[in-house]
């Protein structure tokens, strides 16, 4: 009587192959796909040489296929997901107008009033010290809460 195996991808009863000592799939073509991403997803967590090569290979293919390029041809080849999109994107913007709503995404990030009484000053940054800090507009802005005694606007 011939060894079988089971097949650990599509669960097949299949005659071993003797030239494989420690076979888990069988021949079936998803199986054999299983089986080198099975060892390729090792091989990355294992190899470290596999893994630099394959991040070298990688960075070199974003390298010569910038995104906005790869962007600018999926559009111009698929003309429907274009259409799509646009129309999708027109009924978004009809539903926040029918709400009021802006169509910033955070209005209110710069109200001259905040919600808590007191008064803040957004002024240009230097130096980080004692301030939280975002880039508005392209400068660094320090948000430091002002004294009581200052006068609200």
């Amino acid at each position: 009587m011939t060894p079988t195996i089971t097949c650990i991808k599509c669960g097949a009863v299949v005659p071993r192959n003797p030239r494989v000592k420690k076979q888990r799939y069988c021949s079936g073509k998803e199986c054999q796909k299983a089986m080198r991403r099975s060892w390729k997803k090792k091989a990355y967590s294992k190899n470290k040489s596999y893994r630099r090569k394959h991040l070298e290979i990688q960075a070199a293919w974003r390298e010569q296929r910038p995104a906005y390029k790869y962007q600018k041809e999926y559009r111009e080849s698929h003309p429907e997901y274009v259409q799509r999109n646009r129309e999708l994107q027109r009924k978004r913007n009809q539903k926040r107008q029918k709400r009021h709503e802006s169509m910033i995404v955070n209005g209110n990030s710069l109200s001259l009033q905040p919600s808590d009484g007191v008064t803040y000053a957004i002024i240009e940054v230097k130096k980080l010290k004692d301030c939280k800090w975002e880039l508005v507009h392209g400068y660094n802005a320090g948000i430091i809460r002002a004294r009581e005694d200052l006068p609200h606007y």
